[in-house]
């Protein structure tokens, strides 16, 4: 986009309009190559799906410099079948789930296993695109209803109904440096958060932390961002893990007004004494010192619950009324005033596109391989399955011979029971 909040911002030095990657890849790669070059920069920090191109872009000057993990965990990440099978094999909690490759496999799920049915989303889909919830007793989805095929692979989870909380990771050589966890509940569309406030979850924070070892010891320490949705499954006293997301996502907001997640990205976190947070976190995740507690505050607007009790609604009200603006500063009103003038900008895009303005933030950026494309992003996902295998029988193998095998933990990556196992 030529203008966008931040161009606004005094303290942005400078931008520059490149092409869209989902448009022009190889243009976007080519423009961010030559603002490294010409402006020596030191660290590239991906928002969003362009994270994917760049990390397959086989410039060095652009990988040496990109904060995230490389391709192939990168991607297995992202795809939500490849996430599932990798987070059980490291003995973390998430959904049943089944794979779809045709409506014929879509047709054979255990639906009315589930008390609440089953999610069915497309693998490489991102936030609630796609999702359809197949619920037990009910009709499926008509085939021209999905575009399902070898084209797009779906995931089938069980629908698990809780305290549902989206997390915020840092991780530099293998180490969780900060966490950010909010719980939802407030969005525009049922996934989109629009209201973050800082909670402290131990048992959440745990698993992130064992993910990241674990993973870690299957692929070699890896650096980037790492997001997680969740669900605290309550009758089975279970917490699970829905999908993840390898990049930057709206958790970041928990940092605003404060200079602890540059000085994370950057490596350069001053002594824990000047890091204040509440005396129940962990040292390394440093907040404000209350509480992060922003909204974006035009979702909030939009809210739609025709529904709602009056005490919804007032909780609601109260929550817009006492939250600050995540854009909003006394200091650089700029961007704040200019959001009426971006408004307009983005509808006329809306109009041009033929898209709704939800999916034109998002539709410039997607990463969608396809033909021969997607046939080599999944065989380097299937080498990278193999070399997991290979590492967990390797070390299983090990454990045997040192009489410290525990059969209960073999078991599960054999046949998964479902629960969560937090070291």
């Amino acid at each position: 986009m030529e203008y966008h909040v931040c161009k606004f911002s005094y303290t942005v030095v400078k931008s520059v309009q490149v092409p869209a990657p989902h448009g022009d890849a190889k243009g976007y790669v080519r423009k961010v190559l030559e603002a490294v070059r010409t402006w020596r920069i030191d660290l590239i920090i991906p928002i969003h799906e362009e994270i994917f191109f760049l990390a397959e872009c086989g410039e060095r000057d652009i990988l040496d410099r990109l904060f995230a993990p490389p391709f192939d965990l990168l991607v297995r990440l992202h795809h939500k079948w490849e996430f599932t099978k990798l987070t059980k094999r490291l003995r973390l909690g998430v959904p049943e789930a089944s794979l779809c490759r045709n409506y014929e496999d879509v047709r054979n799920l255990p639906v009315d296993k589930h008390e609440h049915g089953m999610a069915l989303k497309p693998c490489f889909g991102r936030a609630s695109t796609g999702v359809h919830h197949l619920k037990p007793g009910e009709a499926l989805p008509e085939e021209k209803e999905l575009d399902i095929g070898d084209h797009n692979h779906y995931i089938a989870q069980e629908w698990l109904k809780g305290p549902r909380y989206c997390s915020y990771s840092v991780v530099r050589e293998g180490k969780v440096e900060a966490t950010g966890l909010y719980p939802v509940v407030e969005t525009i569309d049922g996934s989109s958060s629009v209201y973050f406030k800082q909670q402290f979850h131990a048992r959440i924070y745990a698993y992130i932390d064992n993910f990241v070892r674990h993973a870690s010891q299957l692929h070699g320490p890896f650096s980037g961002q790492l997001a997680f949705d969740f669900v605290d499954y309550t009758p089975r006293n279970q917490l699970v893990a829905i999908e993840c997301n390898p990049r930057s996502t709206s958790g970041l907001h928990l940092w605003s007004s404060t200079p602890y997640l540059a000085y994370i990205l950057t490596h350069t976190l001053p002594s824990p004494s000047s890091a204040v947070g509440k005396p129940e976190e962990p040292p390394r995740t440093p907040i404000a010192r209350r509480p992060a507690h922003v909204q974006v505050s035009a979702g909030m607007m939009m809210w739609e619950h025709k529904d709602a009790t009056l005490g919804v609604w007032v909780k609601h009200m109260g929550r817009l009324m006492g939250t600050r603006d995540v854009v909003f500063r006394w200091t650089d009103l700029m961007p704040t005033i200019a959001q009426a003038f971006l408004l307009t900008t983005y509808y006329k895009m809306c109009r041009s596109e033929g898209l709704q303005l939800p999916e034109l933030f998002q539709h410039q950026v997607l990463w969608e391989p396809k033909g021969e494309h997607l046939e080599e992003v999944r065989r380097i996902m299937a080498q990278a399955d193999e070399r997991e295998v290979w590492k967990v029988n390797a070390v299983d193998g090990d454990d045997e011979k040192d009489g410290l095998m525990d059969k209960a933990r073999h078991d599960s990556v054999e046949g998964w029971d479902g629960q969560a196992a937090i070291a």
